[in-house]
């Protein structure tokens, strides 16, 4: 297992590859988002892990002080298709400022979409991955 330091600290392997972090990593990457302003992608990049990761320590970090962690709009919608609409003409992907992409995948096909697009528009996209073959 090769290892390798990170701030001071030794950044172990497991026997898969995995780098095993070792938590005054994780209160430091914390700290230095949460004290310094840094990014968790900056973060990452200077330590050598995924933003993700780095992301996930951050928010254990901010719940473990009591921070409430509200994400806007609702996490599921609905979605109904019904057999008898017509679709004209494969949907526009819709563009706006909200960040972040959903997908789905349906009949071996991925749809990716914004995140806040109109449920009649998310319907029409899953209709045509419906027709694709």
């Amino acid at each position: 297992m090769a290892e390798y330091e990170v701030w001071g600290f030794t950044i172990g392997q497991s026997a898969s590859g995995k780098n095993i972090w070792p938590n005054e990593v994780k209160w430091e990457a914390t700290r230095r988002i949460r004290e310094e302003g840094q990014s968790a992608g900056d973060v990452a990049a200077e330590i050598g892990a995924h933003e993700c990761l780095v992301r996930k320590w951050s928010v254990a970090d901010r719940r473990s002080r009591g921070e409430k962690i509200q994400v806007e709009g609702p996490a599921f919608a609905a979605l109904s298709v019904e057999e008898d609409v017509q679709v004209v003409e494969p949907p526009v992907p819709i563009h706006n400022s909200q960040t972040g992409f959903g997908r789905i995948l349906c009949r071996g096909v991925a749809i990716e979409f914004p995140l806040g697009i109109s449920e009649g528009d998310l319907v029409k996209l899953v209709q045509v991955a419906g027709q694709v073959q």
